[in-house]
């Protein structure tokens, strides 16, 4: 299998190896980062929306946020870039997105009609109730009530 390349940098293909113990202990996932052109326009989406609270954050050369969330110990690192990917048009499910859990999808979707916020609700085809929406620069965040993960080494 032939590297690909991304930007100058060569990408070389993962190689299996059949003597390798198990693979990289992932332990949780830490945090999300989600970029804006304007970081005090969507802050607001996060934290009085969403729930995240605004934690301390490195003096880094760029203006953003660091946001967490007790209940799913997750973080939301706002990060201002003058060139974001910007997503426009309408609501796109199979695009990239983050999910967060909810306990009651009727509350989040009347909670969303309340301060006008634009989504997309939809029954996928496992049968999960799913509510998508985008933040100020257009990101997706999915928002549902989903059942304990099948892994199927029950």
């Amino acid at each position: 299998m032939a590297a690909t390349r991304l930007g100058n940098t060569p990408i070389r293909p993962l190689r299996s190896n059949p003597a390798m113990a198990s693979p990289l202990a992932i332990q949780a996932i830490h945090h999300v980062a989600v970029t804006t052109r304007n970081s005090e326009r969507s802050i607001p989406f996060y934290r009085d929306l969403l729930g995240f609270k605004e934690i301390p954050r490195p003096n880094f050369s760029f203006r953003g946020a660091w946001l967490y969330d007790a209940a799913a110990n997750l973080q939301i690192h706002i990060i201002e870039h003058p060139e974001p990917t910007q997503l426009v048009g309408e609501i796109d499910t199979k695009t990239n997105h983050f999910a967060m859990a909810v306990a009651d999808l009727d509350a989040a979707e009347q909670l969303l009609q309340e301060r006008e916020v634009e989504y997309t609700r939809q029954v996928n085809a496992g049968g999960y109730q799913q509510i998508f929406v985008r933040d100020p620069d257009g990101n997706h965040v999915e928002l549902g009530v989903y059942p304990q993960t099948v892994t199927g080494d029950e």
